[in-house]
């Protein structure tokens, strides 16, 4: 008899797992009319040959998650995703993606471990997991693994051109998903807000008198780094620079040669500024040193983002992207796609901070030491 007992439970406990996971399923993907109660719990034991007693702790176990409701007298109805409430459904996994990533948070560049940190605070909050992954699954693995339940959405840093079929098929197939600096049709995408950044470090160094202003960027050809030099260039303008497009200088990653820095310093004799992307930091600081270019007295510099060598250098000035702020509200935004099921398509625009050391000077003892 112990036997028997003991094998019927283990047997409503897997009937009842499949019994959650296939209406969770069906929830999620919204095949289900919100207007017409699920099946009765007579059918559903019968269905999943289970108990009616086991069929009805796998229902409330939903209607806690705020996924399900009872009315008295008619059945068991689906809460339709724009009245579900956040603080009723459960976070339990979600992947993030990363370029490159080799299996170790440990060896993730600062840039990336901001990030994860934003995104792990979030599910360390909501008692969910994190898990980070390279590009490298196929689409059909990931549908696969969303429809097992296996995690409950896809957090996408920088995706390549070449995984945007991938994130549209499985936004096809509702998967909550949100990209970072990238925009994928019909995807939640959130963005470093270049432009009051950009912007507010033009006016910052034009406040202080600077007029030989440079941008030296990486040369990319994704709409962010276009749109941050055309800012660049339009706020100079607007301080009375009208050749701004001659300021702007560009360079691929560890391709700044000291030939090239040679010509932006005869172009700019006057040359009082330069705002950078920091990852040309390595081989601008290496000619500044050789040129024995004093900062600040001879030069003022801010860099965009930081990174392990600019953190070196404690005076430097820089506009620091909003890493972990993009992270937690990533994070977020994936819990807001599975309780409601889809949220707004838009871009969101976090801004960053714009910290000034002592690498920026007022460019008037310049002028005096060459008058």
């Amino acid at each position: 008899m112990a036997l028997g007992v003991g094998n019927r439970k283990l047997k409503d406990f897997d009937g009842r797992k499949r019994l959650e996971e296939d209406l969770y399923r069906l929830v999620q993907s919204e095949t289900l009319d919100f207007s017409r109660p699920i099946s009765t719990e007579t059918e559903l034991a019968g269905t999943y040959d289970i108990s009616r007693n086991t069929v009805r702790k796998a229902l409330q176990s939903l209607a806690n998650e705020g996924l399900l409701y009872k009315r008295h007298g008619l059945g068991t109805f689906v809460v339709p995703p724009e009245e579900r409430s956040p603080k009723h459904i459960s976070l339990n996994k979600i992947l993030l993606m990363i370029p490159d990533y080799g299996g170790n948070p440990a060896d993730m560049s600062q840039y990336d471990r901001k990030l994860f940190g934003g995104v792990a605070d979030y599910a360390f909050l909501n008692n969910a997991q994190l898990e980070i992954r390279a590009y490298t699954d196929s689409k059909a693995k990931l549908v696969d693994q969303f429809r097992n339940l296996k995690f409950d959405g896809i957090i996408w840093e920088r995706p390549p051109a070449d995984y945007y079929e991938v994130i549209e098929e499985l936004r096809r197939q509702r998967v909550p998903q949100v990209t970072i600096s990238r925009q994928v049709a019909g995807v939640p995408a959130l963005f470093f807000d270049y432009e009051a950044g950009v912007r507010e470090v033009v006016r910052f160094l034009c406040g202080i008198g600077h007029r030989e202003i440079i941008f030296l960027d990486l040369d990319r050809p994704e709409p962010i780094f276009v749109k941050r030099r055309k800012f660049f260039q339009e706020e100079l303008q607007r301080n009375g620079v009208a050749d701004s497009a001659k300021h702007v200088y560009l360079s691929p990653f560890k391709e700044l040669t000291e030939k090239q820095l040679e010509g932006i310093f005869a172009a700019h004799p006057d040359l009082t500024a330069i705002f950078f992307s920091v990852v040309l930091f390595p081989e601008l600081y290496e000619y500044l040193r050789k040129r024995k270019i004093k900062i600040p007295g001879d030069l003022s510099l801010i860099s965009l983002e930081e990174n392990e060598m600019s953190r070196e250098q404690e005076n430097l000035s820089s506009l620091r992207e909003p890493r972990q702020q993009l992270g937690r509200r990533a994070a977020e935004l994936i819990r807001l796609q599975k309780t409601r099921g889809a949220v707004p398509v838009e871009l969101e625009y976090i801004p960053g901070e714009l910290l000034i050391r002592g690498s920026c000077l007022s460019p008037c003892h310049i002028l005096e030491k060459t008058t």
